[in-house]
């Protein structure tokens, strides 16, 4: 479906650069999606990539609970992006899949949640972040991201 889209948007750009010959370039198009179907068989080969990807990035996606002090800390972690709550709000980036690195920026300034390198338990349900200069937060997984 990603490939089609991606054959059609192409279609409409070339259209647009080919003036009144765009219309049966259309047509053709339309007629293409078939063989393009064919041509995308690379295309499915990029999806199963894709989704071994993320099969292998939903292990750590999610949302996550640990309590620090009788305070809530929440993160979230979706498609390499990051936002935590607790006394101060943070948003960034992760990257890896099971030991992952962090970095947030707090609307605060705080700097103690910042940085950070988490590793997920063999279970899938326990993440442990070990803050640069913080605290160490054990988060369990409280729900999946929908897609």
């Amino acid at each position: 479906m990603v490939a089609a889209t991606l054959a059609l948007s192409g279609c409409s750009s070339d259209s647009g650069s080919q003036g009144k010959k765009s219309p049966s370039a259309s047509a053709s198009s339309a007629d293409q999606p078939a063989p393009s179907a064919t041509t995308s068989g690379a295309a499915p080969a990029t999806a199963s990539a894709s989704a071994t990807t993320s099969g292998d990035a939903q292990s750590v996606e999610g949302v996550w609970l640990a309590t620090d002090g009788g305070t809530k800390v929440q993160l979230v972690l979706g498609k390499g992006k990051a936002g935590l709550t607790s006394s101060s709000l943070c948003g960034g980036s992760y990257s890896g899949k099971n030991d992952i690195a962090l970095t947030l920026t707090c609307m605060d300034g705080n700097k103690e949640r910042t940085s950070g390198h988490g590793a997920l338990n063999a279970d899938g349900n326990t993440l442990t972040v070990q803050w640069t200069g913080g605290p160490t937060d054990t988060f369990s997984r409280t729900g999946l991201p929908s897609n």
